[in-house]
């Protein structure tokens, strides 16, 4: 297949509401753009007939593209999907909810080229609820800047647009994909924030309060070098302090209170050898997960041979991994 000017792709659950709206404007914007391009919609095995419509819509256009999932993967998973299957030199993705404006797309593409590889959407006057939204957004949103010592402000935006070489390999992050935009702040050159109109989902968000912060705890599981550490430590303090106090409860025949220090320092202990036991798991995950290092681009690559018969043996290459953690 050809390649494109621009791919943009759209993670799809339960959209059938907004999607003809979508594929109309998007179409329109990009076609004004003058670009070769193509839609790719990752239907995240949705239930309400959003793949239907776009399998019909598909036929009808052959610049959309649908893939499947054969199960619920979440958002972030679907992304990484589209990701492998995009023939263009730069891709913008965008949710389906139309939280965000197709129109912005152009003030995107135009970050990039001026030089930048990743521009970031930053939702300007954010329409959606206060406590339920925004103030849990901006809580994760300055946790993560500070463990990134990035100053870009929305990093749960769902609209960006990059060159194709920021996602390459991405399957190689494993569950790291889960948040994308630290992910590919981490890959970029250079990342530039774009201010973008914001309006309250039209078909209602998945983000609730309860999925936020299932994101922020896996931000942190997945960015803290020693997630358990704090854990043990914390526990390990507590069951030496309640030993030490059972020892002035017997001196004092207090039994009452000796019997809560044997429950408080039994339970802190449990806690110490789990955070210990989950130190070590964490440690076998860096081991056999993170690469020892990534390459993140070659001035110049060297020629591959023009066929089998002219390639040379080479060595067995091992494998080698991040010692440590």
């Amino acid at each position: 297949m050809d390649a494109v000017d621009l791919s943009i792709v759209v993670p799809v659950y339960n959209n059938r509401a907004t999607l003809p709206e979508l594929i109309t404007r998007l179409t329109a914007t990009v076609d004004a753009m003058g670009s070769s391009f193509e839609l790719i919609f990752v239907d995240d095995a949705s239930t309400d007939g959003s793949l239907d419509l776009l399998l019909e819509r598909a036929e009808r256009d052959g610049r959309l593209r649908v893939l499947s999932l054969a199960e619920n993967s979440g958002g972030q998973a679907a992304l990484c999907a589209g990701f492998e299957a995009v023939r263009g030199r730069r891709i913008v993705c965008i949710d389906a909810d139309l939280e965000n404006f197709p129109e912005d797309i152009p003030a995107l593409v135009a970050a990039l080229d001026r030089g930048h590889d990743l521009a970031c959407g930053v939702r300007e006057q954010r329409r959606d609820s206060l406590t339920a939204r925004r103030l849990p957004s901006e809580l994760l949103n300055a946790y993560a800047r500070r463990r990134l010592k990035t100053e870009v402000r929305d990093l749960w935006c769902g609209m960006r647009a990059m060159d194709s070489r920021v996602v390459r390999d991405l399957s190689a992050e494993g569950e790291r994909c889960r948040s994308l935009t630290p992910l590919l702040l981490r890959r970029a050159h250079s990342a530039v924030e774009v201010p973008i109109r914001h309006d309250a989902a039209k078909a209602g968000s998945g983000y609730s309060l309860l999925r936020l912060t299932a994101v922020a705890a896996d931000f942190f599981m997945v960015t803290a070098r020693r997630p358990f550490v704090a854990l043990g430590v914390y526990a390990a303090v507590v069951a030496a302090a309640s030993l030490l106090l059972l020892f002035a409860a017997l001196l004092l025949q207090k039994w009452l209170l000796a019997i809560a220090c044997v429950i408080v320092g039994a339970g802190a202990a449990v806690s110490a050898s789990l955070a210990l036991v989950g130190d070590y798991v964490q440690r076998i995950y860096v081991l056999e997960t993170r690469p020892l290092y990534r390459v993140r681009d070659e001035a110049h690559p060297i020629a591959q041979p023009a066929s089998a018969a002219d390639a040379q043996p080479t060595l067995p290459v091992t494998d080698r991994r991040a010692e440590g953690a």
